[in-house]
């Protein structure tokens, strides 16, 4: 009995078993809850609907060895979000479990390594961990590297040179797939030095003969990206090689700038981001208390786990624990300079900040700051006291900021259900060359590129190729974009997707708007133009709107994923209201409205009205008709008046009661 509970604990204290428990508390909570996101998105469909040969050829102008990898896990996980979301964290994890692994080699009697360790698996300057398809493929690379540097040290402690074999083939999987962590190859040289003793110059010559064939390897690799891979500039130039060719000093001055910039964002301002003021109108009141409720569970955790695992009135057991501290705070140092690389060869269009999605540059830095911060922890061991509680601070509040960034994803996810379901019910299918040109939806972390996959996804079936697009107003209308100058109809477009081309017209758009809590509507070329409740870029384009390109033959389904089905509440019946006012059913459309204000339903938007009103009027219902347009034209006698009066001008067009548009006109002041 006495063994089982021996063996309970050592397995409870065991720090992969803290750092898997801090995982869970920064990443777990409510991950059934999330789906797919930005890139991710497209990247799904692709696979599953264009084939992976497609996929491959939108990888091919960027990280083909990359897009390897995604054809190897895409078919084994399934486009399945949750299964997605818990292998993010399982590899998130290990990453943590890796570096502790490596420096508890390198400082074998010290607690800073399970420090960093900690530090780094809840990093709070990235915020896009919870892009699980994305960032499992990213943690995939970063753990290859991580276990390379593992295995090469574990090569020379051993003396057992079979270990080189495994760590060069994971180091050359790191160089060919990715460049966020290109540089930190040369992290392996301080690391050999660090893990010989001996003379100076018999240190250099063992650190210089063991490391020769990984230098070689990153030359080979090094040459190969800069004369045979064609595309290895696509995204991004290298503007500091640029600069300094212009003006050297001047150049030098602009990288240094850069860098300083980076290492504030990503060393003070991204540990000290979690001790920001929560603002708890945006974040609503339950996520706020939530949020609080683990930041105090998981310091709660780090305090108990590090409070029994020494003593915390003594200093750091550790007679050359000041030593091991500076030796940190240069490793750290080393790790976070060499982790960025690549951006210090980009240049500003990369420095890193501490929102989307210009987070992902903190990715590569994440290392660096992470060592930095532990060995600054680390000299406060006269203060033992403070030391623990900051450190659980640290851990606790970074899981709580991971918590308020989940919650945001997690909003993300049914804003983006509830587009797509009332899109459905909307507009249960488009014609194929639709473009859906549509307002800034309230999406965080989505682009209407990235939401052009899922819209294939829905309408095109069975059907191969690119069909539908989604487009901004505000965006695609900007010069050098797809409908730039070709604000009329009759205009042929397209637009490069990598994987395939669509070919689009102006002559065949639906406008589209979607600003909860009101539904979405596709606009009227007739009556929007006058909207003055919309954005001006989609006012500008409404007149563009073709509900035409709608049908309700073979209506579209959604993937499993966006299951289930959101509530029907006034947006549903409303939806159904416009469909059947399109097809001319007057009669359902009064039917409809009798249902939504029995229930005591109200838009959020008064456009909404406008159905109805039209609906009531067609019907021969005028009373219902005009009581609706008094009560909508009270909302804003400025802003509804002009549309109003178009919408009556419309209905007096297609019926005979002079009565009832003269009621009407000088109901609203027409002119």
């Amino acid at each position: 009995m006495s063994s089982l509970r021996s063996r309970l604990l050592s397995f409870f204290t065991h720090p992969a078993t803290f750092l898997a428990f801090l995982a869970i508390l920064a990443y777990a909570p409510f991950f059934w809850e999330r789906g797919f996101y930005w890139d991710e998105a497209p990247w799904t469909w692709i696979y599953y609907r264009l084939g992976p040969a497609a996929l491959t050829q939108t990888f091919s102008t960027s990280r083909p060895f990359w897009g390897l990898i995604y054809q190897v896990i895409l078919p084994l996980v399934g486009p399945h979000p949750w299964s997605w979301q818990l292998l993010m964290i399982l590899l998130r994890w290990l990453t943590a479990v890796l570096v502790w692994k490596l420096f508890s080699r390198l400082y074998p009697n010290s607690r800073l390594p399970l420090w960093a360790a900690a530090f780094f698996l809840v990093y709070p300057g990235l915020g896009q961990n919870f892009i699980a398809l994305m960032y499992t493929h990213f943690y995939i690379i970063l753990n290859a590297f991580l276990l390379s540097l593992y295995f090469s040290i574990l090569a020379i402690q051993k003396k057992d040179w079979r270990w080189h074999i495994p760590a060069l083939a994971l180091s050359i999987v790191n160089l060919l797939t990715m460049e966020y962590f290109y540089f930190l190859e040369f992290f392996r040289l301080i690391l050999f030095w660090l893990a010989f003793e001996g003379p100076l110059k018999l240190r250099i010559r063992r650190t210089a003969f063991f490391y020769a064939s990984y230098f070689a390897t990153f030359l080979v690799v090094t040459f190969w990206r800069a004369f045979f891979f064609s595309n290895q500039n696509a995204s991004y130039t290298y503007q500091t090689l640029e600069d300094l060719k212009a003006n050297f000093f001047l150049g030098i001055g602009k990288l240094l700038w850069n860098m300083l910039q980076a290492f504030w964002t990503t060393v003070p301002a991204a540990w000290l981001l979690p001790f920001e003021p929560v603002n708890a109108t945006t974040l609503g009141l339950f996520t706020t208390i939530a949020a609080f409720s683990l930041a105090f569970a998981a310091t709660l955790l780090t305090g108990l786990y590090f409070f029994r695992s020494s003593n915390p009135q003594s200093p750091i057991p550790n007679p050359k624990s000041q030593i091991t501290n500076y030796s940190f705070l240069l490793l750290g140092l080393f790790a976070w300079v060499l982790g960025g690389g690549a951006f210090w060869l980009v240049g500003e269009r990369t420095l890193p900040q501490l929102h989307f999605s210009a987070d992902r540059f903190t990715l590569s830095f994440m290392l660096g700051s992470s060592l930095i911060l532990a060995a600054l922890l680390g000299f406060l061991s006269r203060f033992p006291r403070l030391q623990l509680l900051l450190l659980a601070l640290l851990l606790g509040f970074s899981v709580g900021e991971q918590f308020q960034t989940n919650a945001i994803y997690r909003r993300d996810w049914d804003t983006q259900r509830a587009l797509f379901w009332q899109m459905s019910w909307r507009v249960p299918a488009l014609q194929p060359g639709t473009t859906v040109l549509a307002n800034d939806f309230p999406l965080t972390v989505f682009s209407d590129n990235s939401l052009s996959g899922p819209l294939n996804w829905i309408y095109n079936g069975d059907a191969s190729g690119m069909n539908y697009i989604l487009y901004y107003a505000s965006v695609r209308t900007q010069e050098g974009r797809a409908l730039a100058s070709k604000l009329e109809p009759g205009h042929s477009f397209e637009q490069n997707y990598l994987a395939t081309t669509f070919q689009g017209s102006t002559s065949q758009i639906v406008v589209v708007n979607f600003a909860p809590p009101g539904c979405l509507r596709v606009l009227d070329p007739e009556i929007d133009p006058l909207n003055k409740l919309l954005s001006p870029e989609l006012r500008e384009v409404a007149f563009l709107s073709n509900p035409a390109s709608i049908s309700a033959v073979n209506p579209a389904s959604l993937p499993a994923f966006y299951g289930p089905e959101i509530s029907h509440g006034w947006c549903y019946t409303f939806s159904l209201a416009e469909l059947a006012r399109q097809q001319g059913d007057w009669a359902a459309v009064a039917t409809l409205a009798d249902q939504a204000y029995a229930l005591n339903e109200h838009p959020n938007d008064p456009f909404e009205n406008f159905v109805f009103i039209e609906g009531y009027a067609h019907a021969g219902r005028w009373d219902e008709s005009l009581a609706l347009t008094r009560e909508t034209y009270r909302y804003s006698k400025t802003v509804m008046r002009a549309p109003l009066c178009q919408l009556w001008q419309r209905i007096q067009r297609q019926s005979s009661n002079q009565q009832a548009f003269q009621t009407a006109q000088k109901l609203l002041e027409c002119p």
